[in-house]
């Protein structure tokens, strides 16, 4: 989980914001909106310092997430839909899809490497 804990931590607030959303009036949800994603850009700046991040299209597309939770509160006006979970399962695919594709690419290049070695 260690690999992991930017990620989670993203998609828990992800889809609690936005079920918040469903309950709250505009003037809220613009207001919890900036304050979500300043708190997860925070988060995003301490996890760069950490090395969290494989490389920089890995970064882009978790601070992709960031973005749209403060895009989509502050230019959407109704969060009535529960469309946001499909949103939130495609993050899931893309950057969890992305991460494994980069995790496995290193293993097999620190296999030839050590069989090089050899």
């Amino acid at each position: 989980m260690r690999n992991w804990w930017f990620g989670l931590v993203l998609g828990f607030f992800y889809l609690a914001v936005f079920n918040l959303w469903q309950v709250l009036d505009r003037e809220w949800i613009v207001l919890s909106s900036v304050v979500v994603s300043v708190g997860l850009f925070a988060v995003f700046t301490a996890a760069t310092r950490q090395k969290y991040f494989l490389n920089r299209w890995d970064a882009l597309l978790h601070a992709a997430v960031i973005l749209d939770i403060l895009l989509e509160g502050t230019l959407i006006p109704e969060h009535q839909s529960r469309g946001f979970y499909l949103c939130a399962v495609g993050f899931a695919v893309v950057i969890g899809g992305y991460r494994l594709y980069l995790q496995r690419r290193r293993a097999a290049q620190n296999e030839g490497s050590t069989a090089l070695a050899r």
